[in-house]
């Protein structure tokens, strides 16, 4: 006899005071590791690959919201494993204090809001939301040594690639290093405009496209790694399109359309060649549905009776 049964929904009568314990644990949490908080929001305000740090928690904080059906029924009970992974967390900020290193800290400080998290709502409600806690990690900026070593890079390939179509549009063009040379125009391709800034937004979008999606596995692999070569063919455009502009309207008006206003105008086509990419793998890979063989019986009536035992 099947069941009609609805399945268990998580409940926590109790929410108010646990809510109260977070706000408590929070206030905890930016006076332990204030000087990490504080450096990183200075740094979301002046330098632009880290612009969107400042919208990172609200998308976590969505992102947990909608994965609130995915949170195991049960009742919600405090899990001491929390303890074990807030302790971590203050170590790694000792460490991090003592040592001077800033990554640590950052660690430190997811290691302290997953223990939170898992200490007062309770090992179901993390096992629903755990993606939301730890896409935080992109609200962090990159060690220096790590964003030194993506910079340069980076900024040597926009100029380079760049150059070669700028030709393709009938101007003259060189690149020299990071510099690309247009005739009696340099226009220079800075650490700002390396890239790092829609590599670092887009990759925060692919995952969470990712934490959302129901997907398989390969898909959301591909769609995390295909962040890399979007964001670099939208830097690249935003370079090509800046000169051509540069030659065409004059140096005012490239700056303010494709260098002020340049994440609100590359993002919109980041998004598109997502799409595009997802609407590519929908036409490529269709699921095959699995048929059964059907048994083919033939309709000939049948001719020939048995005779009854007693008649024979």
């Amino acid at each position: 006899m099947a069941s009609n049964a609805e399945p268990a929904n998580w409940r926590c009568p109790d929410w108010i005071t646990r809510l109260g314990f977070t706000v408590a644990f929070a206030a905890l949490g930016l006076l332990v590791f204030r000087g990490l908080l504080t450096n990183s929001v200075s740094r979301w305000t002046t330098e632009p690959q880290y612009s969107h740090g400042f919208v990172i928690p609200l998308i976590a904080l969505w992102l947990g919201w909608y994965r609130r059906d995915r949170i195991p029924g049960g009742d919600a009970r405090c899990c001491e494993t929390g303890l074990i992974l807030i302790g971590l967390g203050v170590v790694s900020h000792l460490i991090a204090a003592w040592f001077y290193i800033e990554a640590i800290d950052g660690v430190g400080l997811i290691l302290f809001i997953a223990g939170t998290v898992l200490l007062i709502w309770g090992r179901r409600f993390f096992v629903g939301i755990w993606p939301a806690v730890f896409f935080l990690t992109f609200m962090l900026p990159l060690p220096f040594q790590v964003e030194k070593l993506l910079s340069a890079p980076l900024q040597l390939m926009g100029a380079n690639e760049s150059a070669w179509f700028i030709q393709a549009f009938g101007i003259p063009a060189i690149a020299q290093g990071n510099t690309i040379l247009m005739g009696e125009t340099r226009l220079g391709v800075a650490e700002a405009c390396s890239g790092l800034r829609m590599l670092m937004v887009f990759i925060a979008i692919s995952a969470a496209a990712v934490i959302v999606s129901r997907r398989t596995r390969w898909e959301k692999i591909l769609i995390l790694f295909s962040a890399i070569p979007i964001a670099l063919i939208c830097n690249i455009l935003r370079i090509v399109a800046t000169a051509v502009a540069h030659h065409s309207v004059g140096q005012e008006t490239a700056d303010l359309i494709f260098h002020d206003l340049s994440g609100w105008l590359m993002m919109p086509l980041a998004m598109l060649l997502l799409s595009l990419e997802l609407w590519l793998i929908d036409c490529l890979f269709v699921e095959a549905v699995e048929a059964r063989p059907s048994i083919m019986t033939s309709r000939i009536p049948n001719t020939f009776s048995v005779m009854p035992e007693q008649s024979r």
